[in-house]
């Protein structure tokens, strides 16, 4: 009896339903990471931006604050008896990728965030490098996932993953 070489459409088959199903696993574990890891790079982009602000205030000794929205934040400074917008290269305005929210808790109190960013600053870096003391949360939409960025009032802050308890 001859036999052929080669592979039967059912062989054939099943290797591409199995690499279909790895591809959809690998897919579904990739996108679960990148949630994650956004909110912790846009967690880590506030706290450094916070950060400069506070050196600027003390270098030029003129206080900067933080405005905030509920998608983002910019930053101004007072000069001359008003808040002027600030945008340098290291200082502009930030907008959270698409599906993010932001929370903010400033000195204990939950602040209701507007979809614009607000006229006055809300957080404050004096210029002797003081901050007020707040916790910013960024979510994702579905507020399982979050980071937090918080000051307890000196020119520190920690940024964490949001406890789940």
């Amino acid at each position: 009896m001859k036999r052929s070489h080669g592979f039967t459409l059912i062989e054939i088959l099943i290797v591409v339903v199995i690499i279909s199903i790895l591809t959809v696993l690998g897919v579904q574990m990739t996108n679960s990471g990148s949630v994650e890891r956004n909110l912790q790079q846009q967690g880590q982009i506030l706290q450094s931006s916070i950060e400069y602000a506070c050196d600027q205030a003390v270098l030029q000794n003129i206080p900067y604050g933080v405005k905030f929205s509920l998608y983002g934040y910019t930053f101004s400074r007072f000069y001359q008896q008003q808040w002027l917008d600030v945008e340098t290269e290291y200082l502009f305005p930030h907008l959270f990728n698409q599906g993010f929210l932001l929370n903010l808790e400033i000195d204990g109190q939950n602040l209701v965030l507007d979809e614009d960013f607000s006229e006055f600053p809300q957080l404050l870096c004096d210029a002797n490098g003081q901050l007020s003391e707040f916790v910013a949360k960024i979510t994702d939409a579905t507020e399982l996932h979050g980071y937090q960025v918080k000051s307890d009032g000196l020119w520190q802050m920690q940024g964490g993953w949001i406890d789940e308890s």
